[in-house]
């Protein structure tokens, strides 16, 4: 979908709060199992069931494992791969709404934003030409909003001495 010609919206501090409320829920969900908080070395050690990993660790798990209780180790539950693979399954199948969810939270301010700078420039635009009549304000919003575009546009030619 292309960048809407305009924004204007907002949203109340109610559904703000139903947001935060619901990011929340789900926090407190995923950590009345257990506090799971991975480091970046740790992230990176563990080994990730990838689309193509997953069917073998199914057939594992489901079929293999029973079939052939003897080669299952002693020192792992068959019942905990059970859970462990059905829980990354269902939170697996979570990760598209959350993208969404996320995707659609980071376009939404980038348009806001978007439509906010462009609203911010030209009434500093408008205060900069303002200045050359004298109008009551101009130097007061120029003054302030100078320092954001110092160093853009045409920037005078150096000379350098001989």
């Amino acid at each position: 979908m292309p960048m809407p010609s305009e924004m204007g919206y907002s949203f109340t501090p109610t559904e703000i709060q139903d947001i935060k409320d619901h990011f929340d829920g789900i926090l407190t969900i995923i950590n009345n199992k257990k506090v799971v908080q991975l480091t970046a070395k740790e992230r990176q050690a563990a080994q990730s069931a990838s689309e193509t990993r997953f069917p073998y660790i199914q057939n594992a798990i489901k079929n293999l494992a029973p079939a052939f209780p003897n080669l299952q180790p002693n020192f792992l539950k068959l019942s905990d791969a059970e859970i462990d693979y059905d829980t990354s399954f269902q939170l697996r199948s979570l990760i598209g709404l959350r993208d969404e969810v996320n995707d659609r939270m980071i376009d939404f301010s980038m348009a806001s934003e978007h439509f906010a700078y462009q609203y911010m420039r030209k009434f500093y635009n408008n205060a900069k030409e303002a200045q050359d009549v004298n109008t009551p304000g101009a130097d007061t919003v120029v003054d302030a909003l100078a320092p954001l575009f110092e160093g853009q546009g045409k920037q005078p030619d150096v000379v350098e001495n001989p």
